[in-house]
């Protein structure tokens, strides 16, 4: 049976994807920081008959991203990559960030972004078969304030996946980015929105109010819709899509 790898330790995308991987037929390999977190993700996907195995980490460290691929092809071949691991960092304004605060986002978000994708072009490349899907965000195309590093880390996906596109199409592997809009539920949202809402004159408990006046949808974005995108972009549904950045955010972005 084929795997997916989800990165990602308490996201509620990790926690979608796997479901909507898993009921496509995928068995699903979760690595993250939170053993419990991964823990309720296994146990989701379990329900729906599929094999499910939870590896804790950092997936800044090149030991344990191998460690995870090599459990992943214990279980069958790595068709389907979800790299969401991600830190926003401490929300303040860029003349204030340390370098110290700049490194750990950069390690976080970078650095785990080639360990997991170079991990999984290992397995899938002499396969000739892969779908890797990037996450970034949607303050890429509208900035917001306090979120420099985090924009540049995000921003940096799409000439990545772009560049890998190119370089392994002939392999049979497709690379594409998921741009996703605000999900209240994530835990990035949750750490970021008080500084940011602060800093733009905002009560943070109108934050979510304040995303969807200003999505063209009005509303926010929910874990499940954002699933869906990423099983489309990992499956061969999307078999003629890569290098591409599937923006799916409301209309925060229009």
């Amino acid at each position: 049976m084929p795997i997916a790898v989800i990165t990602g330790g308490g996201g509620v995308l990790r926690d979608a994807s796997a479901k909507a991987l898993a009921s496509r037929g995928y068995d699903v390999v979760v690595t993250g920081r939170t053993a419990a977190t991964l823990d309720a993700s296994v146990a989701a996907v379990e329900e729906l008959g599929r094999r499910g195995l939870a590896v804790p980490g950092d997936v800044s460290g090149e030991a344990h991203v191998d460690a995870v691929f090599a459990a992943a092809a214990e279980l069958g071949p790595v068709e389907a990559v979800l790299h969401a691991a991600a830190t926003h960092g401490t929300p303040m304004r860029l003349v204030d960030v340390p370098l110290e605060e700049r490194e750990h986002v950069i390690a976080t978000n970078m650095r785990s972004t080639f360990l997991v994708t170079r991990a999984a072009l290992r397995q899938m490349v002499p396969r000739r078969r892969g779908a890797i899907v990037l996450v970034a965000s949607a303050g890429i195309l509208r900035g917001f304030p306090l979120a420099a590093p985090y924009a540049a880390t995000k921003s940096s996906l799409v000439g990545f996946a772009r560049t890998l596109a190119a370089e392994v199409s002939p392999d049979g592997v497709r690379v594409n980015v998921l741009t996703p809009g605000a999900m209240p539920e994530a835990a990035i949202y949750r750490s970021a929105m008080p500084g940011i809402a602060k800093e733009l004159g905002i009560d943070p408990e109108k934050g979510k109010e304040l995303l969807e006046s200003m999505s063209a949808l009005r509303r926010a974005c929910t874990p499940e819709e954002m699933a869906r995108a990423v099983v489309y972009l990992a499956t061969d549904d999307s078999s003629l899509m890569t290098g591409q950045n599937l923006v799916v955010d409301a209309g925060l972005t229009t």
